[in-house]
C-alpha cells in the first residue's frame, strides 16, 4: 500500500477518533423491513493496493432503491450510483452513464476491486445481509459489532441513537487489499407512521 493511501487512510481515522466511541445504547436494531427510507452523510475513505482516495457522501435509501452520490472517493469530480436489486448504474461528473457490467467494470478499475453493492445497504445499518450467511459478533468494547460476511470483515466502532435504533457512526470493511473507512456525520429517517424523522444523532 503506498504512503499516500495510508496517509488518506490515517486521516480519516484520526477524524473519526475525535469523539470516544459509542456502544450500541438500548434500543432497537434496525428492521430493513420497517426501516424503508432514511439518509446519510458523512467522510468515506478508500484504499486498494496502492491506490487510494476519500471523500464525502451522501447516502438515500428509498425502499430497496439506493442513491450513492459521492465526491472524491471514486476519482476526479462527483459519481452518483443507483443500486437496486440487480442492477447498478453511474453517472460522473462528466455526463458519462453507464449501466450493468459496464459499471461495474468501471468502479472496479477506479477502485481496483469490486464491492458487494447488494449488501452495502444492510452494513451500512450495521446488519449482515439476510440472504447470506454470516458470523456476527458483539463485544463489550470497541469495536462493538464485528460482522464477517461474503468475504469482508466489518467492525464497527461507534454507533448512534436514531429514532428509537442503533445505527452506526464509524466503522470500517476489510477484504484483502481493499480498506473501506466510514465515519457517518448526519442520519435521518423517515417516520413509520407519519411522526416526525430526527435529522442527527
Amino acid at each position: 500500500m503506498s504512503r499516500f493511501t495510508w496517509a488518506v487512510l490515517a486521516a480519516l481515522t484520526l477524524a473519526g477518533c475525535a469523539a470516544a466511541p459509542r456502544a450500541p445504547e438500548s434500543g432497537a436494531t434496525p428492521d430493513p423491513g420497517t426501516l424503508r427510507q432514511w439518509t446519510a452523510s458523512g467522510r468515506m475513505a478508500i484504499a486498494a493496493g496502492t491506490d487510494g482516495g476519500s471523500g464525502s457522501f451522501t447516502w438515500t435509501q428509498d425502499y430497496a432503491e439506493t442513491r450513492l452520490d459521492l465526491r472524491g472517493p471514486l476519482g476526479t469530480g462527483a459519481v452518483q450510483l443507483i443500486v437496486t436489486p440487480g442492477s447498478l448504474s453511474l453517472a460522473d461528473g462528466a455526463g458519462k452513464t453507464l449501466d450493468a457490467e459496464a459499471a461495474r467494470a468501471e468502479l472496479r478499475s477506479r477502485l481496483g476491486a469490486d464491492l458487494p453493492w447488494d449488501q452495502l445497504r444492510y452494513w451500512m445499518l450495521g446488519l449482515a445481509d439476510p440472504s447470506a450467511a454470516a458470523v456476527v459478533q458483539e463485544a463489550d468494547s470497541a469495536p462493538w459489532r464485528v460482522i464477517e460476511q461474503s468475504g469482508w470483515r466489518l467492525a464497527y466502532q461507534s454507533f448512534a441513537k436514531v429514532q428509537g435504533v442503533n445505527v452506526p457512526q464509524r466503522f470500517s470493511a476489510e477484504r484483502e487489499s481493499v480498506r473501506v473507512r466510514v465515519i457517518v456525520d448526519t442520519w435521518s429517517a423517515s417516520p413509520p407512521s407519519g411522526e416526525a424523522p430526527e435529522a442527527r444523532p
